[in-house]
Parts: structure tokens; C-alpha cells; sequence
């Protein structure tokens, strides 16, 4: 999840309209930080999945928390408590975001030291060091960490890429070390990852978060006419998103089903490696959309009969729950925790299997109207009053 992206645009109106739970009178209140120092958020840029999560907690919980969050990305946590400036993000390269990130970490620990005030609960909203490494010099009665997603084994396309997955293998071995050591709790979004940190953190309590989606938005977008020829794709242009499979799809729906088109929302680092790719096997049937609105978004949902996703590794599934929201007939590769968060909704393929894919796509039949009722469960109020919840039981121990 961690991958997903959405493009935010900051005005006078509030943050993604999003209703506000009514603070809960019943039970004392708890002092909070969220450290959001890892956050690449900034006015009309993208926003990762796992940062969206926290912005909308922060938001709809009324909590009020203090929060560690970069100059750039501010104006997205909606509270009246105080916010602990960083700097700002500069360039997004890999070395603009290790310069910026090491910087980062030391305003955050910088901060930790000058800070007088003791919080119940102090939460690092990633396991990033950027996040985690701040929050282990926090005073605070409890601290944890938001984990939807531990990295697994991964093939680079290129040098870069080899590069970028080494940096973030070392970095994880580094941040659970120090949880290991300095957490009393982690949010894990998922079955499947919370076994994986059951024998990585042995005895430290796991909650299970979803990380939800925003159906109210969704069902405020007029409903469209499901295009039978149209597919649509939403995630960072990565190959851990299984991008370079959709170009075998592609290749052989070209030959089998001339007309059928597919549209991609996003970008990211392999954007260019993927287009020289698109050239070079005289693909025209893949739209290159880049960023766009939210409504814009949920509307080619809306119109799209089929959703591919193709990701061999997820936290969670935003994208994915958005599409099925939308009746959107999804396939996706079954990945360990899909089933028991989407059921059998989806039309799963086998993983790394592009020829499995076409296979399952001249098999799968319409969308059921159950589809749409099961995921609305996942809806952003639903999530944020059970991180509420979660937190307010660790303050309470």
C-alpha cells in the first residue's frame, strides 16, 4: 500500500471532504504525537497510501494530536495541536530524499531533546528511520509504529532499481532493530504482515488496521456506463506494481481483442524504462495518464468495466478495494492477504503469471451486487475510530 498514490489539492474547503467523527465524551482523553517526518506530501503533488491513512485519522478521529510533519506538508494534517516543523521536501530523486530524510532525522531528534512534555502515546506513522528514529527519542508513557508492509525478496529491472531495493532492505533491518528494542506497539495492516512481525518483534501486541478508502467520495461521483473495452490501472509506475506484466497482457489482447484499451494513473521512477518498453513492442493500446483529480480518478473507475492489478506486494490494497468499490471486475495476483480482506471478489490470477492473467480474464464473469455492499466496511470513519480505539487501549494499559 504503501505504493498508492492520489493527487491532493489544498484550497479553503476542507481536506478531502471527509465527514468528522463526534469526539467520544465517554472516556478520558490521551496526549498523542504522530511523527510524519517521512511525508513527501506537498500542495497539488502526490501523497503516498500509508501517509493518507494518517491524514484522515488525524482528521476524522478529532484527537487533536501534535504531529511531526515537514514545512511541505502541513497544511494536510488537519488538528488543532501543535505542529512540529521539518524541512520541506526538495527534489524527489533517490539522493533529494536520502539528503532530505537524513536531515529530517536529525531536526526530529533535535526536537525530541528540546521537548519538555510527556505524551501517552507516540506513534511513528511509518517504519521508515525518518519516522521511527525520532519517535525512539520521544518522551512518551508508549510508543509504536504504523506497518502495512514488510519488504520482501524483490528482482531489480535496472542498476537503479537494484539500488533503491538494497537501500530499503538495510533500512528496514535497521528500523526493526530499534523496534525491537524501543516499541510497546505496532499497527499492521494486514493478517499476513502481522505474522511476519510476530517472529521479527516477538512480544510486542500487533493490532490489525485496514487502511479503508473514501466511499463517500465515491458515491458522490455520478454513476457512468461501464465500458466493455476499457481497463484502467492506479499505482506508482514501479515494477513491484507488476507494471512490465502488463505489457505482456497487453501484447496479447492486442492480438485477441483489438479496441481494448488500457489507461495507467500515475507515475514514478521506471515511468521511462516502461514507455522505451511500450515503444519497443509497438504497443498502442496502453494510455499513459499520469496524475490526475480525484473526482477524474473515481469517475474512470466508474466507467471502466475491468481494473487490472498486477502488484506483487502490497501493505494493504487501496487501489484495489477503490476499484472493487466502483464494480470494476478486478483481477489482481493473489497475494497472501487479499482473501481475508476482499474475499473472493476479486478474479485472482496466479503471481507473476501474465499468461494465467489472460486466462482468468476470458474466464471471469459480471460483477455481483454483493461486491459493492462487502467493501463499504472499509470506509474512512469506520477505519479511524479503530486506530482511535487501538490507541486509546494502549494509553489505558
Amino acid at each position: 500500500m504503501y505504493g498508492h498514490y492520489q493527487k491532493l489539492k489544498m484550497s479553503d474547503k476542507p481536506y478531502l471532504q471527509l465527514p468528522i467523527l463526534a469526539p467520544d465524551t465517554s472516556v478520558p482523553p490521551f496526549s498523542l504525537l504522530v511523527s510524519m517526518n517521512g511525508s513527501l506530501a506537498s500542495t497539488d503533488k502526490s501523497i503516498g497510501g500509508g501517509d493518507l491513512v494518517l491524514f484522515k485519522f488525524i482528521r476524522l478521529s478529532q484527537m487533536q494530536p501534535d504531529v511531526l510533519i515537514p514545512e511541505s506538508a502541513q497544511n494536510f494534517a488537519i488538528t488543532s495541536g501543535k505542529k512540529i516543523l521539518t524541512r520541506k521536501n526538495n527534489g524527489l530523486s533517490m539522493l533529494g530524499i536520502i539528503g532530505v530524510f537524513l536531515l529530517r532525522i536529525i531536526q526530529g531528534i533535535w526536537q525530541a531533546c528540546r521537548n519538555e512534555k510527556v505524551y501517552d502515546v507516540a506513534l511513528a506513522a511509518s517504519p521508515f528511520a525518518v519516522d521511527v528514529i525520532p519517535v525512539w527519542f520521544w518522551k512518551a508513557r508508549r510508543k509504536g509504529a504504523v506497518i502495512y508492509h514488510v519488504i520482501p525478496e524483490r528482482k531489480p529491472v535496472n542498476l537503479l532499481t537494484r539500488m533503491r531495493f538494497g537501500l530499503a532492505t538495510v533500512e528496514q533491518k535497521i528500523t526493526l532493530a530499534i523496534l525491537r528494542r524501543a516499541c510497546d506497539f505496532i499497527v499492521a495492516g494486514n493478517e499476513m504482515t502481522r505474522r511476519e512481525l510476530v517472529v521479527r518483534l516477538p512480544g510486542k501486541p500487533i493490532f490489525i488496521l485496514p487502511a479503508g478508502f473514501d466511499a463517500g467520495l465515491i458515491d458522490r461521483i455520478p454513476a457512468q456506463t461501464k465500458d466493455p473495452n476499457l481497463a484502467c490501472f492506479i499505482g506508482r509506475m514501479v515494477s513491484q506494481k507488476g507494471i512490465f506484466d502488463l505489457l505482456k497482457v497487453m501484447a496479447e489482447l492486442a492480438r485477441i481483442r483489438p479496441g481494448f484499451q488500457l489507461i495507467m494513473v500515475g507515475t514514478g521512477p521506471e515511468r521511462d524504462f516502461f514507455i522505451a518498453e511500450m515503444h519497443r513492442l509497438k504497443l498502442t493500446n496502453i494510455q499513459l495518464a499520469g496524475y490526475i483529480s480525484e473526482e477524474e480518478k473515481m469517475g474512470l473507475l466508474k466507467k471502466s468495466a475491468y481494473f487490472f492489478f498486477p502488484s506483487f506486494e502490497e501493505g494493504w490494497g487501496i487501489a484495489l478495494a477503490e476499484a472493487l468499490y466502483c464494480e470494476c471486475r478486478c483481477l489482481c495476483y493473489e497475494l497472501p492477504h487479499y482473501r481475508s480482506i476482499f474475499g473472493d471478489f476479486p478474479a485472482y490470477v496466479r503471481l507473476g503469471d501474465a499468461e494465467d492473467f489472460i486466462r482468468v480474464f476470458n474466464q471471469c464473469g459480471p460483477v455481483v451486487p454483493e461486491q459493492k455492499q462487502f467493501l463499504h466496511q472499509y470506509d474512512d470513519p469506520n477505519v479511524a475510530q479503530q486506530l482511535a480505539e487501538h490507541l486509546r487501549s494502549v494509553a489505558n494499559r
